[in-house]
């Protein structure tokens, strides 16, 4: 009998000091102030709130005597109130949604400051499993919001700047795209000197890309002014390739074919050397050295025409 008792005051000593344990737990964090804890009874009155939640709310615990967390109407706005009594009626814990709360628009309050906090409610049990007070932590997110409202600030002066730049970018290339229009305009310039008469002074290498503009151009000028004669001027060519050489001749031959007699003019002995060794010379277009005899030709032909 004796060791019974013994054996049992033993294990009641274990139980007792797993228990101490437990509280002090408890105790640690209620005491440490570090995180916000609010206790109610079973009809949600508050009971006890530690350090961490006045200083979060910044509200005395004097100031809660009538407030009751299951009539709280902020909560019920925010459509989770089933949460709340799912830990007073069921006794099942449960994590509340981010709210932002304002202590002052609570009648059974009028104290106290906004702040954005997430929370999670832990029923206690008694020996019969009811539940005999609720334990409500609350999770201080103020800081994050505040670092998701900065990030949406930078996040929209971003864009402001990315579509500012991209409209600074867009403008800089219509303006490229206008200089660079200009340019061809000016590579490829036609000149009306004379009643029905054309000239095309050229200047710099001709690509295949120059050539086309050269081609668009001259045939454009053809047909706006029904110009009988064009001056190709190639003074200001540096080499007459073979690539160039091709260019021309389609122009020509193309003038042609809208009613027009070409003339080549400005072919230097150098580049003329060059034609003849690769067999590009221009058989029936009539050539000349410069532009004024070239003009001089065409004048005389108009006269004896007439």
């Amino acid at each position: 009998m004796i060791e019974d008792l013994t054996h049992e005051n033993a294990s009641l000593r274990r139980r007792v000091a797993e228990l101490e344990i437990a509280a002090r737990r408890y105790q640690a964090l209620f005491d440490g102030g570090v995180i916000s804890v609010q206790v109610h009874d079973p009809e949600s009155r508050t009971k006890e709130v530690n350090a961490g939640w006045e200083q979060l709310w910044q509200i005395p615990f004097e100031r809660l005597a009538d407030y009751r967390f299951l009539k709280d109407s902020q909560v019920v706005a925010q459509g989770f109130m089933h949460l709340v009594e799912q830990a007073f009626l069921e006794g099942k814990a449960a994590r509340l949604p981010t709210i932002r709360y304002d202590p002052l628009q609570n009648e059974a309050v009028c104290h106290g400051r906004v702040r954005w906090v997430a929370s999670a409610l832990h029923p206690v049990k008694d020996a019969n499993g009811e539940v005999c007070e609720v334990v409500q932590v609350h999770f201080d997110v103020g800081e994050l919001k505040h670092s998701e409202e900065e990030l949406r600030q930078k996040k929209e002066q971003l864009e402001a700047a990315v579509a500012m730049r991209t409209a600074e970018l867009s403008e800089q290339l219509r303006f490229s795209e206008e200089q660079q229009h200009a340019i061809a305009a000016l590579s490829t310039p036609v000149l009306r000197i004379w009643k029905g008469i054309l000239a095309l002074p050229l200047i710099g290498r001709i690509d295949a890309a120059r050539g086309a503009r050269i081609l668009e151009v001259l045939l454009r000028s053809i047909v706006e002014t029904s110009a009988e004669t064009v001056i190709l001027d190639v003074t200001g060519v540096p080499t007459l390739d073979a690539d160039a050489a091709r260019s021309l001749r389609d122009a020509v031959r193309a003038a042609e074919l809208l009613g027009a007699q070409c003339m080549i003019v400005g072919i230097s002995p150098e580049t003329a050397r060059t034609l003849v060794d690769n067999d590009l010379g221009f058989e029936n277009v009539r050539t000349f050295a410069s532009l004024q005899e070239g003009l001089r030709r065409s004048l005389m032909r108009r006269d004896v025409g007439r």
